[in-house]
């Protein structure tokens, strides 16, 4: 009885292995995938601020947007786009640069002691990246330079 049940789910795995099969890019394209990646900075002086206006408050964040061809409708609809916030940390006594997937969050303590986050997040729309940093506190500081990777896959 259990050789019945392992040799039924042996296959459905392999159906589903098989089933994964085709093409995986636009019409024409026989199983292949395209990718671009590139590197997006945003220097601490071009970040834009914005205001929210939320129940009572308004909600201040900062946001930048780059011109991104590569980022088509077919991309927008059907592909992946991943964006990374890079940066360098001290590892074992060396400094070494990580990627860390968006949305991310950073933690930490403002002058007085107290917490607060920083949120990197992104958004898309044919054409366009938008990079967007919100603070917990909405704090107004400008935010500093930082690099962003991107990754699309159609």
């Amino acid at each position: 009885m259990k050789m019945k049940k392992l040799l039924g789910c042996l296959l459905i795995v392999m159906v589903g292995i098989v089933a994964c099969e085709g093409p995986m890019g636009p019409p024409g394209k026989d199983a292949e995938f395209v990718r671009f990646t590139g590197d997006y900075d945003v220097y601490a002086g071009d970040w834009i601020p914005r205001i929210e206006e939320g129940d009572g408050y308004f909600f201040h964040y900062f946001e930048y947007e780059f011109r991104v061809p590569q980022l088509t409708n077919y991309v927008f609809d059907k592909g992946f786009v991943g964006c990374y916030l890079v940066q360098k940390i001290i590892y074992n006594q060396r400094e070494n640069l990580v990627q860390r997937p968006l949305p991310y969050t950073i933690y930490g303590f403002n002058d007085f002691g107290e917490p607060y986050s920083e949120n990197y997040s992104f958004e898309t729309r044919p054409g366009y990246i938008k990079f967007i940093v919100k603070y917990s506190d909405f704090d107004e500081i400008q935010p500093l330079t930082c690099t962003f990777h991107v990754v699309m896959m159609w």
